[in-house]
């Protein structure tokens, strides 16, 4: 049957009811939304404008008529038409709303707002009058005549509900001038405290002026509802009287007259959702205060009065106004009145519902155009001014730039009205106007501009860097760009309708005309700026026009390649064409002008190649000086290329003013020239200024030699003396070839030897000054050729640093000293000589002496006959031994700094060694203790050549020299000493050869070689003491496994070691040397015992040094396969056998890891154990073969995955963990093995004592064991299937054997680790058979039990009754197949079973959980929870004290919903009914849930603060799987009242028992793990 019939079915056959209405929650509910203050007034001032009412009063009276008083009572009165029949009607009805469409009442509820001041509202109009009152929470109204003396006035009376103080005059005087400006008929209201004026308002109206609309405006709404038809514009003037002053404004209203046109849907759509049709036209208006309108409303502070503040909005945004202001704002500054539909309270633009929101938005799109219609209006007028004010004028004054200014604030004013912000709180409002602010015309926006009102696409954003040379570009004037930044940043980067300033209207800007001087000086600074931004990247550079259209009068900049440096060159000198004016490059830095023109600064030799030509130079001395100094003042700061080429200029100009005229360079003398009179000397205001430009032009400072030569004598007669002293006083002016004259002419006598005294003779003799020796005492004592000098010498005289200049010596040479310091020199000299050398080393020699390169024996040694160079002689008087020369006793503290060392060199004392060794050890011993002195100077590689040399006497006469590699300071055994050298020299000299390679004894390599070498011979050196000869093998097995010094330093050492017979082997009792490949490892007992090959010494160390070697594992030597022999059956034995490793085999893998495991655990299950007669093996090793009979083998089974353990009656535990740890471990050894026979053959409570963990291990849940039971009886059906023996006799004493042998270890297995429980005891009643049959119906025993807790009688107390109850199920269930046994049969299986309650009982109780669960599990009692309500068929209980909102807030409503419904859910899983379920909420305490008797509380605060906010969309499996857990811990309740292990237990198997229920509950809910 469908729905529609079910209804149709329900309206046709039962009784109608009348919906009711609280009409005073409806009331209250409509105001709650209206928060505007004083909206009271505003819906009755908006009823008064309806009515055509021209003025309205509001009289406020208080109590006693006091001022200070609080209102008691409101009267509002207007003088509009008189209530009509239908408006009485529409009075008493809530929602019906004004169905007139030019009326912008819609909902039917504004009156209702004066509910929100008073109970019982009156209204008088017309001789009639309306009394409201309340009935309970209905309301009531009686309307008749009455005797109305306020004739012409409609009157709303209000009567206080609570007195109110009076409004703020200021903030009421605000809010009436706001609802006046845009009413259609009021222009006055009046308002009274009690019977005094407080305030008065007027508004006065010019005509309208019709507007022109251009043709270029699209005046309709995008989907063409709407159509603006007209527009005019009126001045307004609002006047305010009150106590805080009189006041006045005046504005622009621009109204926009729409016609409407909507579909007959649309239309009714509209009516459906308003109660009224659109209206076929309406009007928009806008407040527009213009630029001297909004100064005309300020008073003489300049400030607008603080009661107009929210009606002239400017700069701020303006409101939407429907009747009265909202709080949506339009955008702009301009405030929008129209007939939008707002939402019911009024205070916002409805743009939610589809089809206002179209037209809402089509309404507001119009009032875009409006606004631009009056933005380009007010532009035309700008345009007006601008051409008439300054177009019009050629002067650029004061005047000029005042009018220009104040146009441009207008301009400002305009733009800043209509530039868009983000409205509020709808920003889609302002983006509908705006967007077709801009959309309604294709003509761009109208801008004034530097050059006029231009479309803005046509004008750039001023860059300030650019202000100082952009004139004919239109730019927005700075006035206009400060004040409506935030647009013009709007309009470049968002709109994209005007831009910056870029290169290309520079380029135009430049094509237009040529700059001045000091805009040039401002396009190359902004140019500067444009290159060193890094963002300025261009498809082309435009740096080649920019210089070619930038000009300096008639010359482009590309053709300038200078700028001037007045450092250099002064501005007021002539220069090159090509060099940028002075005037300009003086504004900027060098290095700019570098980098971003490519100008270099102008050089001096650029300027001295232009200037040279000059015809000035060489004609007018002034000239000649002026270009002299400049060249001369920046001579030093010229490269020494650029100098000669200024010289090649000057050199031939006669440019050289002197006394006799102007004169080329070189024929120009300096001023103190004056050896000679009449030379033509330089005539210079201040000569020294110039004295280098000279000397680099080559003006002479010397008179020439061979002039002076001859001037003084033809013959060359002179005194020396005087010629000295005239050349060392001009010594600086000569010239380097005229000193190299001086220095090669032999013009210079030397003093004569015989009596020392100055004799000029004609046979003097003369030399040049290099041969002559400066006039020294010492110089005469060592017999050296000295100049004749009269007087005192002095080498710091003028005339003794010319001498010297030439050549003159000061001292002997380094090569002159050494000479007169060894032999033949006569001995006096020799001495005094080697003294002087030794004094004045450092202030002499020291810079050219090289020790190294000295091949003169000038020193003296400790053998007077004897002299040495330098490196051949030594200090140190110990070197002696080794037959190195020493140096004389008394110079050894002077000879250091002459290159003698100390010491021998390293190399020459290793040479010395190892040439000339010691022969005997007493000159060895104090050879060696010399050399200790000595290893700190040795390299590594010095040691590696000592330690391979014979250097060591022994006592050997074969080889009497040994190198230290070979010898030792210790031999512990003396046997060894006939294989090692020993050698001992005392201490000191023993450090010196333990250095060199000696050791203290022998090392592990030593032995090694010593075994490869000698084996044999040691061998039989030692006799029978074969622990001599292991004690070697040990030292080397240590070091080859831990240190493998030999691995690392003799890698060949080893190969050989492999291959020597140097290993102790045994066999039997008897040892031998054997190599390692033919020596195995003893590791199987039973091989070795078979086969007694030679066999390694079982030692640790020594089996892996034998390893290493090559030594072979006898155990994977030997192949080994075994047969079963006899028949293959199946026992108790092994039956019992693999039941216990099967219950155990966890046990054998415990404390090993995955990397000692060969097989797992998995394995050993499945690892099948029978019986047979014996196993015959058979064993090869090499080409030795043995059989042998055993007891015990575990073979691979056909299958391949798995194993048989074949075992015998004389089988071992021992033999058998043997095989098993075989198969199991992948190394094992004897403890391996011995700790399986202990698994094997110990009890489980033994196990658990030594450490096993037997509860973790074998514990499962407490129904695992009926699974292992359901295994075990399936084995004893199919017995027979794998049975080779007779089979009835077997399974026979199988079953008796097993019943008694393994049941006993099942109980003990368990009782070691639990409390005994007879329920789970397959010993409880022997001829029991579980399966699963049974385990379901042990389950459903517990559901039953739990289920009767809950049954209708409520009158079961005794929990052990439902225990018992619970237990008689399972026993029964039990002996099902046991029909022939008599009822007392069972009734004393339920009588041993009841014992569980008992051995409940009787568990200790984990004190710590107890306390747990107390702190969340407590009960609370009866008489501190009270109910509060049902919610969803749950009753709801709060603590005492608390209040009943905290559980029934409507915050919480859909919090305590979703706790319910996951509360439903789990009574569906539990199977209970919704009134065994009751929920608390107790914020302040720790309890989760409680069970009092077995009723289950749940406590909602907890819910809420761990899972109500993880919910909110679904549960989680988080929240499902805590409270599944928590409704099993309270069942559990129910049988076991503390919190102890059986409380626990039954709290697990509730969870066994119902997560099936739980599993299909979250399926169904869709809630994934």
């Amino acid at each position: 049957m469908s729905l529609d019939h079910l209804r149709d079915q329900i309206l046709s056959n039962f009784i109608e009811e009348k919906v009711e209405v609280n009409q005073r929650l409806l009331i209250d509910k409509i105001l709650a939304r209206y928060s505007t203050d004083f909206v009271v007034y505003r819906e009755l001032m908006q009823n008064s404008d309806d009515a055509k009412s021209s003025s309205i009063q509001i009289i406020f009276e208080t109590e006693n008529n006091k001022i200070e008083g609080k209102i008691k009572r409101i009267l509002f009165k207007n003088n509009g038409f008189s209530f009509r029949i239908e408006d009485w009607n529409r009075l008493k009805k809530i929602a019906e709303g004004n169905p007139d469409e030019q009326k912008i009442g819609a909902f039917g509820v504004g009156f209702y707002s004066l509910f929100s001041l008073c109970e019982n509202p009156f209204v008088s109009s017309g001789g009639q009058g309306m009394a409201f009152y309340w009935r309970g929470n209905q309301l009531f109204t009686k309307q008749g005549p009455i005797d109305d003396k306020d004739e012409g006035w409609t009157t709303f009376l209000m009567d206080m509900r609570d007195p109110l103080k009076l409004p703020n005059v200021e903030e009421f005087a605000r809010f009436l001038t706001n609802s006046l400006v845009f009413t259609v008929n009021l222009q006055e209201i009046s308002v009274y405290f009690n019977n005094t004026l407080s305030i008065q308002l007027s508004k006065k109206l010019q005509e309208p002026k019709l507007m022109m609309i251009s043709s270029e405006f699209n005046t309709f709404s995008p989907q063409k509802i709407f159509h603006l038809t007209s527009v005019d514009i009126r001045n307004v003037q609002l006047d305010v009287k009150c106590q805080i002053g009189d006041a006045s404004i005046f504005f622009r209203i621009a109204s926009g007259n729409l016609d409407v046109k909507v579909s007959d849907t649309f239309s009714a759509e509209m009516e459906r959702i308003t109660k009224k049709k659109p209206p076929s036209e309406t009007t928009i208006q806008m407040i527009f205060t213009g630029f001297n309108e909004h100064n005309s409303s300020k008073d003489h502070n300049n400030n607008i009065s603080p009661i107009f503040k929210d009606l002239l909005q400017y700069p701020e945004q303006g409101k939407i106004y429907i009747g009265f202001t909202t709080h949506q704002t339009t955008g702009c500054c301009s405030h929008l009145a129209a007939r939008v539909i707002p939402t019911m309270e009024r205070e916002s633009i409805d743009l939610a519902n589809k089809t206002l929101a179209k037209y809402n938005g089509e309404m507001l799109c119009l009032a875009g155009t409006l606004c631009r219609i009056l933005y380009e209006d007010e532009l035309t007028q700008i345009t007006r001014l601008y051409y008439e004010m300054i177009c019009s004028t050629t002067k650029d004054n004061e005047d000029a730039k005042s009018i220009r200014e104040l146009v441009e604030k207008r301009a400002a004013h305009a733009l800043t009205h209509f530039s868009f912000n983000p409205s509020t709180p709808n920003e889609q409002v302002g983006n509908m106007v705006e967007s077709q602010f801009f959309d309604c015309l294709k003509r761009r926006l109208s801008v004034l501009s530097t050059n006029g009102v231009l479309p803005i696409s046509d004008i750039r954003i001023p860059n300030l860097e650019m202000e100082g040379f952009i004139r004919k570009v239109p730019l927005v004037p700075k006035i206009i760009l400060e004040q409506c930044d935030s647009f013009f940043k709007k309009a470049n980067k968002k709109l994209k309708i005007i831009e910056e300033l870029t290169i290309q209207d520079v380029l135009y800007e430049l094509n237009s005309r040529i700059l001045s001087e000091d805009e040039m000086v401002k396009l190359l600074k902004w140019w500067i700026s444009y290159k060193s931004k890094e963002n300025n990247f261009v498809a082309v550079d435009p740096a080649k026009q920019f210089f070619q259209l930038a000009r300096i009068g008639d010359r482009p900049l590309n053709t300038f390649r200078y700028f001037l440096n007045p450092g250099i060159i002064p501005p007021d000198v002539d220069i090159p064409i090509e060099v940028l004016p002075y005037t300009i490059s003086k504004n900027f830095d060098n290095q700019d002008l570098k980098n971003c023109f490519g100008w270099l600064e102008l050089p001096l030799i650029n300027w001295a190649q232009f200037i040279v030509n000059y015809p000035d130079l060489e004609a007018d001395p002034t000239f000649a000086k002026t270009v002299h100094q400049i060249l001369a003042r920046n001579l030093s700061n010229t490269s020494k290329s650029n100098k000669e080429i200024i010289r090649q200029l000057f050199v031939q100009k006669k440019c050289v003013p002197t006394i006799h005229g102007m004169k080329i360079p070189n024929e120009a003398y300096f001023e103190d020239v004056n050896i000679i009179p009449d030379l033509p000397i330089i005539q210079f205001q201040k000569p020294s200024s110039v004295k280098n430009l000279m000397e680099l032009l080559g003006v002479r400072k010397v008179v020439e030699l061979g002039l002076i030569f001859d001037r003084l004598n033809g013959k060359g007669d002179w005194d020396h003396i005087k010629l000295i002293k005239y050349f060392s006083s001009m010594l600086n002016d000569l010239k380097e070839d005229e000193i190299e004259i001086l220095k090669n002419k032999p013009i210079w006598p030397k003093v004569n030897l015989t009596d020392l005294e100055f004799e000029k003779t004609n046979s003097m003799q003369y030399f040049i000054a290099k041969d002559l020796y400066a006039p020294l005492p010492i110089h005469h004592e060592f017999g050296l050729p000295v100049i004749s000098w009269k007087g005192r010498w002095s080498h710091n005289s003028q005339e003794g640093k010319f001498l010297i200049k030439l050549g003159l010596q000061e001292y002997p040479t380094l090569e002159k000293i050494l000479e007169l310091a060894a032999p033949p020199t006569d001995p006096n000299i020799r001495n005094k000589a080697l003294k002087y050398f030794i004094d004045k080393f450092e202030e002499k020699y020291s810079g050219n002496y090289d020790s190294t390169k000295v091949n003169v024996a000038f020193l003296p040694c400790s053998d007077s006959n004897i002299f040495a160079r330098p490196l051949e002689c030594f200090i140190s008087p110990e070197c002696e031994i080794m037959k190195f020369q020493v140096i004389r006793d008394d110079l050894q503290f002077q000879v250091a700094k002459l290159g003698v060392r100390n010491d021998p060199s390293r190399e020459k004392i290793i040479d010395r060694l190892t040439q000339d060794p010691p022969q005997d050890e007493n000159n060895a011993k104090k050879i060696f203790e010399y050399l200790t002195s000595q290893v700190i100077y040795f390299k590594y590689s010095d040691w590696d050549i000592i330690s391979n040399s014979k250097f060591i006497p022994i006592k050997n006469e074969t080889h009497p020299l040994a190198n230290p590699c070979n010898c030792f300071f210790e031999i512990s055994d003396e046997m060894l000493k006939d294989f090692f050298s020993h050698v001992d020299f005392g201490e000191t000299a023993n450090t010196f050869l333990r250095r060199c390679g000696v050791k203290d004894k022998p090392s592990p390599i030593d032995y090694a070689e010593l075994l490869v070498k000698s084996s044999h011979k040691l061998w039989s050196s030692i006799g029978n003491d074969i622990e001599r000869y292991l004690i070697i093998l040990r030292e080397i097995a240590v070091d080859f496994i831990h240190f493998e010094t030999i691995a690392r330093n003799k890698p060949n050492l080893i190969a050989e070691m492999k291959k020597a017979s140097i290993l102790v082997a045994l066999k039997k009792e008897n040892c031998y040397l054997a190599s390692a490949q033919d020596i195995f490892i003893n590791d199987n007992k039973i091989y070795q015992q078979i086969f007694d090959p030679l066999t390694a010494p079982e030692e640790f160390e020594l089996v892996k040094f034998y390893k290493a070697l090559g030594s072979r594992s006898l155990h994977k030597s030997v192949y080994e396969s075994s047969t079963p022999k006899g028949t293959i059956r199946e026992t108790e034995e092994s039956y019992q056998l693999q039941e216990l490793i099967k219950e155990r085999a966890s046990l054998f893998y415990f404390n090993y890891t995955s990397y000692d495991i060969k097989r797992d655990e998995n394995w050993l299950k499945k690892l099948k154990i029978r019986e047979i007669d014996y196993i015959e093996t058979r064993y090869i090793l090499e080409d030795i073969t043995r059989i042998k009979k055993n007891h015990t083998s575990i073979l691979q089974d056909d299958e391949m995955d798995t194993c048989t353990l074949y075992i015998t009656s004389e089988s071992s535990k021992l033999d058998i963990s043997n095989h098993m740890a075989k198969y199991i471990f992948k190394k094992y050894d004897w403890k391996d093995i011995f700790c399986l026979n202990t698994l094997l053959t110990a009890s489980l409570s033994s196990l658990k004592e030594l450490g096993y963990p037997v509860d973790r291990i074998l514990k499962n849940s407490a129904l695992q064991h009926i699974v292992d039971q359901i295994i075990i009886n399936q084995k004893r059906e199919n017995y027979s299937e794998f049975s080779v023996a007779n089979s009835s006799s077997h399974k026979s004493s199988y079953s008796s054997s097993y019943k008694s042998s393994y049941s006993s270890s099942y109980k003990s297995s368990y009782s070691s680790s639990y409390k005994y429980d007879p329920v789970f005891d397959p010993s409880a009643n022997k001829e029991s058979v579980i399966t699963f049959e049974t385990t379901q119906t042990l389950r459903n025993g517990l559901r039953n039990a739990l289920m009767s807790c809950y049954s209708d009688s409520r009158n079961i107390n005794n929990s052990k009754a439902d225990v018992r109850d619970f237990t008689k199920a399972r026993v029964l269930n039990d002996n099902y197949n046991n029909d022939n046994k008599d009822e007392s049969n069972n009734e004393s299986n339920i009588d041993n079973i009841q014992n569980i309650q008992n051995s409940i009982n009787s568990s200790e109780i984990d004190n710590e959980n107890q306390m747990n669960y107390l702190n969340y599990c407590d009960i609370i009692p009866d008489h501190l929870l009270y109910r509060v309500g049902t919610l969803q068929g749950i009753e709801l209980y709060i603590p005492e004290g608390l209040n009943q909102s905290e559980i029934l807030p409507q915050t919480r409503t859909d919090s305590l919903n979703r706790f319910i419904s996951i509360l439903k859910d789990f009574a569906e899983v539990f199977e209970l009914s919704l009134k065994d379920i009751h929920i608390f909420y107790d914020n302040n305490a720790n309890i989760i849930a409680s069970n009092r008797n077995r009723i289950l509380f749940f406590n909602f605060g907890f819910y809420l603060r761990l899972h109500d906010e993880e919910c909110k969309n679904n549960p989680t499996i988080n929240t499902m799987t805590f409270w599944f857990m928590i409704f099993c811990h309270e069942l559990a309740h129910n049988f076991i009242e503390s919190h102890d292990s059986k409380h626990e237990y039954y709290s697990s198997l509730l969870v066994e028992i119902f997560m099936t229920n739980f599993l299909v509950m979250l399926r169904k809910r869709e809630i994934a793990w």
